[in-house]
C-alpha cells in the first residue's frame, strides 16, 4: 500500500508540472520562432534562430531531467559545439538535435501534456467527488423541474421500471456516485502510471540518445 501511494505521488509530481512547463515553453518558443522566420530577410532572424534553438534545448534538458527524477533511463544526446563569432552561432542551425528539441517542445510535448493533465485532473476529481458526494451533493441547488442525471440513467437502463421517487432519491444518487468514486479511486494508480509512462516513453524516444545496445526506453520503477 505504501509503495502504491509513493508511486502515485511520484506520478503526480511528474505529470502535473509537465503541463505548466510545456505551456511556458510553447508560449516562449512559438512567438520567438515566428519572429525569427519573419525577420530572416532582414538578417535579424539569423541571429534569433540560434537563440530559439538554445531556449528549446534548455526546455528539452528540463524534460530529460524530469524523466530521470521520475525513474526513467534516458541517455544524454551529444550536441554540436559552438564556434567563435557569428559563424560559431550559426553552427547551432546545422545541429539536427537542436531542431528536434524545438519540434518536440512545441508540436509534441505540449499537446501530449494537455491530454495527460486533463486525464489526471478529471480522474482525480471524479474519484474525490464520488467518494464525498454524500457530504456536499445535498447542497446543490435544484428546482421542482430538475430530473437528476442518475435518476434518468437508472430509468433508461431499467425501462422505467423503478419508481421515479426511488430513482431520483438522494440516497440512490449518493450510492451511485459513491460506487463511481470507488471505481475511479481503485483505478487511479493505474491511470496515473499509464499517462506518466506515455509521457516518459515519448520524451525518451524523442530526446534521448540510443545506447549501443539499442534504443533508450523509459524504465517503470
Amino acid at each position: 500500500m505504501n509503495h502504491t501511494l509513493r508511486r502515485l505521488g511520484r506520478d503526480y509530481a511528474y505529470v502535473l508540472p509537465g503541463f505548466v512547463l510545456s505551456l511556458v515553453a510553447f508560449i516562449l518558443l512559438v512567438p520567438l520562432f515566428s519572429l525569427a522566420l519573419g525577420t530572416v530577410v532582414v538578417s535579424v532572424g539569423v541571429w534569433l534562430l540560434p537563440i530559439v534553438l538554445l531556449v528549446a534545448a534548455g526546455f528539452a534538458e528540463l524534460s530529460r531531467r524530469r524523466v530521470r527524477l521520475w525513474g526513467g533511463r534516458l541517455e544524454q544526446p551529444v550536441y554540436r559545439g559552438r564556434g567563435s563569432g557569428f559563424n560559431g552561432a550559426l553552427r547551432y542551425l546545422t545541429d539536427p538535435r537542436r531542431w528536434l528539441d524545438l519540434l518536440f517542445e512545441t508540436l509534441i510535448a505540449f499537446p501530449m501534456r494537455i491530454v495527460t493533465f486533463v486525464v489526471s485532473v478529471t480522474w482525480t476529481a471524479v474519484a474525490l467527488g464520488g467518494l464525498t458526494y454524500v457530504l456536499w451533493g445535498h447542497f446543490i441547488p435544484r428546482t421542482d423541474h430538475d430530473f437528476p442525471l442518475v435518476g434518468g440513467m437508472l430509468q433508461a437502463l431499467t425501462g422505467s421500471s423503478i419508481p421515479d421517487g426511488l430513482a431520483t432519491s438522494y440516497l440512490v444518487e449518493s450510492i451511485v456516485y459513491l460506487a463511481l468514486g470507488v471505481l475511479f479511486t481503485l483505478t487511479l494508480p493505474l491511470v496515473m502510471r499509464g499517462i506518466a509512462l506515455l509521457d516518459a516513453s515519448t520524451t525518451t524516444a524523442a530526446l534521448g540518445a540510443a545506447p549501443a545496445s539499442g534504443p533508450a526506453v523509459a524504465r517503470v520503477a
